[in-house]
């Protein structure tokens, strides 16, 4: 007998959000995503943006998934930009390949009857329950988050004596924003999660949002390293808050083209841990695409754990 998906009942909707929103708030706790109150306020705002009709929201679709008479959970699902997002999926009990299966069947289904392309989940490293419904079934991750924390101590010496990292000057701005824009809508495409259009458009709404009084935005720090007086590559670190205290986010990191192979991506990742120490952080995050293995491998070998990873499917 195959899964049913059955649209939530109006009366156990306030049910169904508060242990969501117990459940959300642990998973980002547990994986370290965020620190204390921190996910509560996450959470809470996440429910407010995607729910804020409660029940009635049209954008949101909350599902029962039941296995003849056993109710095995919830799916909770939204489209858009042609994907069809699980926002999140939770069982009651653990679920069996079979059930798991089917459970992709029926929202392989619903993609299609509704013309989407692709499924979308992100899953944090605590949430094993979820990881066993992609694994084996042509999931592929599309980006993850990762984390640093504590801040090691190592001497952070770069692979060369001149490798210097200064603060970039209003004049490399100008070229380094028009570019890095753009590289970034070129990676959106990449990962599948947007249309060459579409990731135009949030590329810039990203830039608008981080800089907008460019070099002197508050909380933003750019750099550019040089080698012998020749630029190799640049590093851009937002400042933000976490568990009450500051926290580094690379949101940049690039090594020219003609420099690459030669140990300055390690030097700009010990440079960011450095500056952000200086800042007064005592942890640091990233995020990076998922066809991006090389990048991957460096930031593991340093100490950086996945958090939170996004994984697709074609459907």
């Amino acid at each position: 007998m195959p899964l049913e998906l059955t649209p939530l009942t109006a009366d156990a909707f306030d049910d169904w959000r508060e242990a969501t929103r117990a459940r959300l708030v642990s998973l980002r706790q547990e994986s370290g995503m965020h620190v204390g109150d921190d996910a509560v306020s996450h959470v809470d705002a996440v429910l407010d943006e995607l729910l804020p009709a409660g029940h009635d929201t049209e954008t949101s679709l909350i599902l029962t998934i039941d296995d003849g008479d056993a109710r095995i959970g919830t799916v909770w699902l939204a489209a858009n930009n042609g994907v069809l997002f699980i926002v999140d999926l939770a069982f009651a009990t653990e679920p069996s390949g079979r059930q798991l299966d089917g459970l992709l069947d029926e929202l392989t289904t619903l993609a299609r009857r509704q013309q989407v392309g692709r499924l979308s989940v992100a899953l944090h490293s605590s949430d094993t329950a979820g990881r066993g419904f992609v694994e084996g079934r042509g999931f592929e991750v599309a980006s993850i988050q990762m984390l640093l924390e504590p801040l090691p101590s190592r001497a952070a010496q770069p692979s060369d004596g001149a490798f210097v990292v200064a603060p970039m000057t209003p004049e490399r701005f100008a070229s380094f924003a028009a570019a890095s824009e753009a590289a970034f809508a070129e990676d959106l495409v990449a990962s599948g999660r947007y249309s060459a259009e579409d990731a135009v458009v949030e590329s810039h709404r990203q830039m608008e949002l981080e800089l907008p009084d460019g070099i002197d935005s508050e909380g933003q720090e750019l750099f550019t390293a040089h080698v012998d007086g020749i630029e190799v590559g640049v590093l851009w670190i937002g400042i933000r808050r976490r568990g009450g205290r500051p926290h580094g986010f690379i949101l940049d990191i690039e090594v020219a083209e003609d420099q690459r192979r030669k140990g300055y991506g390690r030097d700009l990742m010990l440079a960011a841990e450095r500056e952000a120490a200086r800042l007064g952080a005592d942890s640091i995050g990233l995020h990076v695409f998922g066809f991006n293995a090389s990048a991957i491998r460096l930031y593991e070998s340093l100490g950086y754990r996945r958090v939170e990873e996004r994984f697709l499917l074609t459907v």
